[in-house]
């Protein structure tokens, strides 16, 4: 009697989900259509799509390690700086539309191996604390302009 009612317990969750008590959420529903799914998994194409967004993850880590090159060369203009910043968050002039900037380094890459992960948010921290760097200095520089005046 005691392993019924410790069953019954442990499954009780699996039961209200099943018969709709909680709402579910869209990473369950996923989960369930596919597990009930009766038509064959295209492995083949699962494979291609993990591939692309391995290529896409690379490309993305390729031009933030070049972006970071050219941020921590101390020859560039201040102007080039800013034009290599304004590029790398797509501000541009007004009237030309190139899309939705990016707002998560793992926006459409979320398959791919957590190291590959962990290098993108890497990289990309670095050139946030680049950024950061570079408006505190800004800030700085102005403050000690402002006391003078």
């Amino acid at each position: 009697i005691l392993s019924t009612v410790t069953g019954v317990h442990k499954y009780k969750w699996l039961k209200q989900n099943v018969q709709g008590l909680y709402p579910q959420s869209a990473l369950l529903n996923t989960i369930v259509e596919f597990a009930l799914k009766e038509e064959p998994v295209d492995v083949e194409k699962m494979r291609k799509c993990l591939l692309k967004q391995l290529e896409r993850a690379e490309v993305r880590l390729e031009g933030i390690d070049t972006i970071l090159k050219l941020s921590a060369k101390n020859f560039l203009l201040p102007s080039v700086q800013y034009a290599v910043f304004c590029g790398w968050q797509r501000l541009i002039p007004e009237g030309v539309n190139i899309g939705e900037p990016l707002t998560d380094c793992l926006k459409d890459v979320d398959l791919i191996p957590p190291f590959n992960r962990m290098l993108l948010e890497v990289t990309f921290g670095k050139l946030y604390a680049w950024a950061i760097q570079n408006v505190r200095n800004i800030l700085l520089d102005a403050n000690a302009k402002f006391k003078e005046l």
